[in-house]
């Protein structure tokens, strides 16, 4: 988590640009939880991930959210994921989502 290592907790606010679609002054954070952190992900900076980790309770926390709920990143969300994480790929959702799909189309 070499990534985050100046991380320090605090009372950070989502970026609005992240949930376009929604009025995150009256967003549900559980019910969109997985679409927080799969966005911040894919098009975060540094100050999102600091963000959604004050929300989400801490770093580790918003790598479970990420592991366990996301079904859908790109390459190169997946591999920023493990890396910046220390997950491995199979233990992912999205990586065994994405096998499944494979599995089912014939690939």
């Amino acid at each position: 988590m070499r990534f985050f290592n100046k991380y320090v907790p605090g009372n950070r606010q989502i970026n609005k640009a992240l949930l376009w679609e929604f009025d995150t002054n009256d967003i549900d954070i559980d019910k969109c939880k997985t679409l927080i952190a799969e966005r911040t992900i894919e098009i975060g900076v540094l100050e999102d991930f600091y963000a959604a980790f004050d929300l989400f309770g801490g770093i580790q926390e918003f790598a479970d959210i990420a592991k366990n709920n996301i079904t859908g990143l790109s390459d190169k969300g997946l591999n920023f994921l493990c890396v910046a994480f220390g997950i491995k790929k199979e233990e992912t959702k999205c990586y065994k989502n994405r096998l499944l799909r494979q599995k089912h189309i014939g690939c």
